[in-house]
């Protein structure tokens, strides 16, 4: 028998694989979108004007991604992006208000009305292996067709394309089918999928809260396995991801995923978050306790489209270990004013080796911690500069919630309720009531010092 030499056996393989892949090759499945319940007019008229210009000088224009998936579970989507097979340079010649941008990967801008549409062209997997050790991707900027763009994807139900000039939905990796029994799979091997974007796993449990879709059992483990990998995240990536899930209205189902799979320790390193709150035995926050309690709250106030504050929330993230170094300066002797800010600025050391934050946020957060100490001043003015505080609602919101953990009297949260809300001439009343409550009769001033050689 002839034996078949090691270039020849490569261009043998490689010919095999050509010849099964013509068997194995998918197709795109074209759904008509009336089928789904889906029409073009719950597209906006500033996308639709974008996708009849693309189509109308030659090139393809789709909804994708995000904006197909919320559309087909009833849920407004935030934005419509679309794709096409034109160069950013061609779409941007098509319209007045366009810009590029980018540097990773370079997409236009489309501004009409009031509303920005980004238009992204067709990619294809990285070819170049430009991975890091780690084996995450770096570089995914290669345009490509139709049937490559598809194959970059990451989840399924991410993976539709909607033409609503021509009423057709676009299924390859069985999305349509994912969307109705409501599961979240990945496409492609999960494993090597976590690893060349880590960032995917808070996005899948962001969208597994958000839409309350499941994820299954195998890919939690791999999602629990590869939590070392958001270490390697660029710290900007990682906040940015986690603040949607905050404002996403199910934030407390998405940390109950976080530590569901144990990944806390990767998201904040060395801060021990909500330990203390964990049922024992259970993976999941205590039922109306601290943190549960507040983002509860928050999940609230964000359906019913009320203000929210991120710095309330972060504050509440560190609060416990705040409160703890706080503690521990306070037995050095010091006052409590600064044991406060030593305490604020030692956590935050630490946090911001590993997470990054915007300075409106820090800002926010060191307000809020500061402000819990002038709780328990009951003279002169800072009780009325206090209730005109700008960030008085949070920090009484926080204040409130450290009943959970046994560090404020409710009597206390109640009385300052009361006082926020009273007219000038009670709340003089009150203080002077509280004053004498409390013992305090002389003001905060420190005492004279006894001049030398004066008789006691």
């Amino acid at each position: 028998m002839q034996k078949i030499k090691v270039g020849q056996s490569s261009i043998f393989l490689i010919m095999l694989k050509k010849f099964f892949a013509i068997f194995n090759k998918r197709e795109f499945l074209a759904i008509k979108s009336s089928t789904l319940n889906l029409t073009r007019k719950a597209i906006s008229n500033p996308a639709m004007t974008v996708i009849k210009k693309l189509q109308k000088s030659g090139w393809d224009g789709f909804i994708v991604g995000g904006a197909v998936r919320d559309l087909l579970l009833n849920v407004k989507p935030k934005d419509f992006d679309i794709v096409t097979n034109a160069k950013p340079a061609e779409v941007k010649e098509l319209f007045n208000r366009a810009r590029i941008i980018g540097r990773r990967f370079r997409i236009v801008h489309v501004y009409i009305g009031g509303e920005t549409i980004e238009v992204s062209t067709f990619r294809k997997r990285n070819i170049a292996n430009e991975y890091d050790r780690h084996g995450r991707l770096l570089r995914d900027n290669v345009f490509g067709n139709i049937e490559e763009d598809v194959e970059r994807r990451d989840l399924t139900i991410n993976s539709l394309y909607y033409d609503p000039i021509a009423e057709k939905v676009l299924d390859y990796h069985n999305g349509i089918s994912d969307l109705n029994k409501r599961e979240i799979v990945i496409i492609g091997n999960s494993r090597k999928r976590l690893i060349e974007d880590p960032i995917r796993i808070i996005r899948i449990i962001r969208l597994a809260a958000k839409l309350n879709l499941l994820i299954p059992n195998n890919l939690k483990k791999e999602m629990k396995k590869g939590g070392n990998l958001l270490q390697n995240v660029p710290k900007a990536r990682l906040s940015d991801d986690l603040l949607k899930l905050f404002v996403s209205g199910r934030s407390l189902q998405g940390f109950n995923y976080i530590l569901e799979m144990e990944l806390q320790d990767f998201i904040f390193p060395n801060l021990g978050v909500c330990l203390m709150e964990k049922k024992k035995g259970s993976k999941t926050l205590t039922k109306n306790g601290f943190l549960y309690t507040a983002l509860k709250n928050l999940d609230e106030r964000v359906n019913r489209n009320k203000k929210i504050s991120l710095s309330f929330i972060f504050t509440v993230l560190f609060w416990e270990k705040i409160n703890e170094r706080r503690t521990d300066f306070l037995n050095s002797e010091i006052s409590e004013y600064v044991a406060m800010q030593k305490a604020v600025n030692e956590v935050f050391y630490d946090i911001s080796q590993n997470f990054y934050f915007q300075r409106k946020h820090l800002a926010g957060v060191k307000e809020l911690c500061m402000l819990q100490v002038r709780f328990s001043k009951f003279f002169g003015k800072s009780p009325f500069s206090l209730v005109k505080h700008l960030r008085f609602p949070s920090a009484l919101k926080l204040f409130e919630l450290r009943v959970k953990l046994n560090e404020v009297e409710m009597e206390s949260v109640m009385w300052w309720k009361e006082f926020s809300s009273s007219p000038d001439n009670k709340k003089a009343c009150m203080l002077s009531t509280m004053k004498n409550k409390a013992g305090i009769y002389k003001s905060g001033r420190r005492r004279k010092r006894k001049k030398k050689g004066s008789i006691n």
